[in-house]
């Protein structure tokens, strides 16, 4: 978890977890020793004890954020790998605590350069996109694309009118992109990867994700490129190599003409959604999106959206 240490430990939003969690019949919640880790954006997470095991209870304030809850219901629900939920309330969600596990380790930054580390990624997003497909109620899941709507582009263009043309061009085709986003199959997606989000087993022989706020529906490529975004090329390179032995084992072919049809896709959607967030959803212009934002101004993701509107995907992509 991130370690960030608010001024103090908020007792009300402690009372509100032991409420939430309170055995109805005795009106007693079995968390208690509380400790603040981390206190953001409505967020708050704190170390504790749920009856004699050392535990993490992490308190949602907003109601968007308690999808998170849900996701963790869904994730165990189909047999997907994650830490180990020891209680799920209405706001409150309290996790096995990795720092006290014999077995596993919370991720670090040196991981990024480990094959070994990333093969055992591979194995987990494998699982986690299988399984995904069969998941009842995918289509009600959040979904990034979702939020390329014509008032949000009108939006974008008071925001950065420089770039006003592309913008202009999206809405204007909005339909035939839509048309091409809901083409390949979707599966869930994780979409917030970083070393900081996964945990390892001490022997390295496997790894799985936490925090799944951001867990939604989408594209298995959308995934790939999130991970490979930052880990080294050997990493990257064991990654891929052992997601698609897993994939070719299980359905004796290659996602090859998938993978060109939702990268082509992908290409063009994840900069004007990472415009997106950028403009709308931060007071100061983040560091993050700057390479989006020259690409958005000087023509060239124009150029792509206008290549996009013309493609045609294969029909047994």
């Amino acid at each position: 978890m991130h370690v960030d240490k608010p001024q103090n430990d908020y007792p009300n939003i402690i009372n509100q977890i032991q409420a939430d969690l309170a055995d109805p019949s005795t009106l007693i919640s079995p968390l208690s020793h509380f400790r603040m880790i981390r206190a953001k954006s409505g967020v708050y997470v704190y170390r504790c004890q749920y009856g004699d095991t050392p535990a993490i209870a992490k308190y949602f304030e907003k109601a968007d954020d308690r999808r998170e809850i849900l996701n963790y219901r869904i994730l165990t629900a189909h047999n997907i790998p994650t830490i180990k939920p020891l209680a799920l309330g209405n706001a409150t969600i309290v996790l096995e605590d990795i720092t006290a596990s014999d077995k596993w380790r919370l991720g670090v930054a040196e991981d990024f350069n480990d094959p070994d580390v990333a093969k055992g990624l591979a194995r987990w997003y494998f699982t986690f996109h299988e399984n995904g497909t069969t998941v009842p109620d995918l289509d009600s899941l959040y979904f990034e694309y979702d939020r390329i709507t014509p008032a949000n582009l009108d939006m974008m263009i008071q925001k950065l009118p420089e770039a006003a043309e592309l913008f202009q061009f999206i809405k204007a085709n909005l339909s035939k992109l839509h048309q091409l986003i809901y083409t390949p199959s979707f599966t869930l997606t994780y979409n917030d990867f970083h070393w900081s989000n996964f945990v390892v087993r001490k022997d390295k022989t496997a790894a799985k994700m936490f925090d799944y706020n951001l867990l939604g529906r989408g594209y298995r490529f959308s995934d790939f490129r999130n991970v490979c975004w930052g880990i080294s090329d050997e990493a990257k390179a064991a990654f891929i190599g052992e997601y698609n032995r897993l994939y070719e084992t299980k359905h004796g072919t290659t996602r090859d003409n998938a993978d060109a049809t939702e990268k082509q896709i992908d290409t063009v959607t994840a900069p004007v959604f990472t415009l997106l967030v950028a403009l709308l959803d931060n007071e100061h212009f983040p560091s993050w999106a700057v390479h989006e934002k020259n690409e958005a101004i000087n023509g060239n993701l124009l150029a792509k959206v206008k290549e996009l509107a013309a493609f045609r995907p294969r029909k047994d992509a």
